[in-house]
């Protein structure tokens, strides 16, 4: 199955007997860990207000490697069904483009891309949701990548050192696939942060309840939007850009090319912007309060700061 076939090659090959690397296998270890290790380099260089450390930023690298157990389990399981469930329906009618094509996108969104999505967004969620560090609006940027490039780090070993892989697959990979993954986790995190920054603005708003200052009555801050993009997006974005290299026509090579210049575009964009406007949870927060409430400025203003 591809799924499997994907992620457990290099498993396979570490159990046969153990070799001294040579000096090309060496140069491509190095090949497939450098584009991770930049892009990672990258976003630790572009936050700007308080690094974040190591120690954290390891334990989720780390995090995103452990990540490939449960998406090659679960992956595995759905892909077993999606290919019974298939083999049903041509057995009943006879294989055509649209079938075959739906089971591609059944592959690309759920059995790949929710999978991993899904994992890697749970780990950065166990990893940093209430950890004291996060408290900046670059962070959840950075703690997404880093979670997405451990992942991506030990996927990319496995396909450098496939039966098929190599140098033309090291290289191809390190400007589409991992930078692929890099930019899901920073539509990943962009939402994160700011899910972070209403949940301190909704905090922010019960203090001001709780001191008359606002009506009790009225709905109070809603994260969940900001929870919700920041698992779908980074889902579809990745569905759309394996759904495109599974049907493997012309033209939606096509498509997949111009998406992932459009991605490099995008979340290099997002970063920049980002990494400029980077400061304090709380500061985000209370601006978020004070644009929902602009008639009570001052009455905020005094309540949260009395002493000036």
């Amino acid at each position: 199955m591809r799924f499997l076939r994907k992620h457990t090659v290099l498993f396979s090959k570490l159990s046969k007997e153990r070799k001294l690397m040579g000096i090309n296998e060496i140069l491509l270890t190095v090949a497939a860990l450098f584009p991770a290790v930049a892009l990672m380099i990258y976003v630790f260089v572009k936050d700007r207000v308080e690094k974040e450390p190591l120690g954290l930023l390891a334990k989720l690298f780390l995090f995103g490697i452990l990540a490939c157990v449960p998406v090659v389990l679960v992956g595995t399981i759905l892909e077993l069904i999606a290919d019974t469930v298939f083999s049903v329906v041509v057995s009943i009618i006879s294989l055509n483009g649209i079938i075959r094509s739906f089971y591609n996108f059944v592959n690309a969104f759920i059995c790949v891309a929710l999978v991993e999505e899904g994992t890697k967004w749970l780990f950065l969620f166990l990893g940093t949701k209430n950890n004291r560090e996060f408290d900046s609006l670059f962070d959840g940027i950075v703690y997404a990548v880093f979670v997405s490039l451990g992942f991506a780090t030990l996927e990319n070993l496995l396909y450098v050192f496939n039966e098929d892989g190599g140098w033309s697959v090291a290289i191809m990979r390190a400007v589409l696939s991992v930078p692929g993954h890099a930019f899901f986790g920073v539509l990943m995190g962009y939402y994160y942060s700011f899910w972070h920054v209403t949940d301190k603005a909704a905090m922010i708003e019960k203090v001001l309840k709780k001191k008359g200052v606002i009506e009790e009555n009225i709905p109070e801050l809603s994260s969940k939007k900001y929870a919700f993009l920041s698992l779908i997006l980074p889902v579809l974005a990745h569905g759309f850009f394996d759904f495109c290299l599974f049907e493997g026509n012309i033209l939606l090579v096509i498509v997949y090319l111009a998406f992932v210049a459009f991605l490099y575009v995008l979340c290099i964009g997002k970063i920049r912007k980002m990494s400029k406007a980077d400061s304090n949870v709380v500061n985000y927060g209370i601006l978020t309060v004070l644009k929902k409430y602009p008639g009570k400025t001052a009455d905020i203003k005094c309540a949260l700061f009395p002493e000036e």
